[in-house]
């Protein structure tokens, strides 16, 4: 029996030639090698190395709207008292509503600084628990209202301000 299957399997291969029919055996494999699967594993590992500090970068730049909410809050407030009284508030627990300390996500921490009757200093800085506290270049965001004149700064991770036109801090 076994002599007529090798008949009949080479018989098989001359007579097929459009290959539909062939054994098991015979067939190519299908699928991925090793050493294919290491290649693109390595690919994108090397793709992630690139992209992930990229990705983080851009996490923290969305963050730092939860630091321009808080503070765009406090000055909506800092106007409302100034409207009813000479002076504007020189702490969030003296402004009416009872205003959070912290902005609205939790990622920075508010305090009002140096306020008179016509002028305010206000401070958003990350918090130490929060993952803002990585942004060292705008670790803090800061308004001041003098005379009439809004000014917008920054603060590094030394407390040093940056109060230039091209502060990337506050997106305009």
């Amino acid at each position: 029996m076994g002599g007529r299957r090798r008949r009949c399997v080479a018989a098989y291969r001359s007579d097929n030639r459009d290959m539909r029919h062939i054994p098991y055996a015979m067939r190519p494999a299908a699928g991925f090698t090793l050493n294919e699967l290491i290649i693109v594993v390595g690919i994108v590992g090397v793709l992630a190395l690139i992209a992930y500090p990229s990705y983080q970068d851009s996490v923290r730049k969305s963050r730092r709207a939860d630091a321009i909410a808080g503070l765009t809050q406090l000055q909506q407030l800092q106007e409302r008292v100034r409207g009813q009284q000479p002076a504007y508030a020189t702490s969030i627990a003296s402004m009416p509503g009872s205003p959070s300390s912290t902005s609205p996500e939790h990622h920075y921490n508010l305090a009002v600084d140096n306020a008179t009757a016509t002028s305010y200093r206000m401070t958003a800085t990350a918090a130490a628990t929060s993952p803002q506290f990585k942004d060292t270049n705008c670790r803090g965001l800061r308004v001041e209202m003098a005379g009439g004149t809004i000014t917008y700064k920054s603060l590094n991770a030394a407390g040093d301000e940056d109060s230039t036109n091209a502060n990337r801090c506050w997106p305009r």
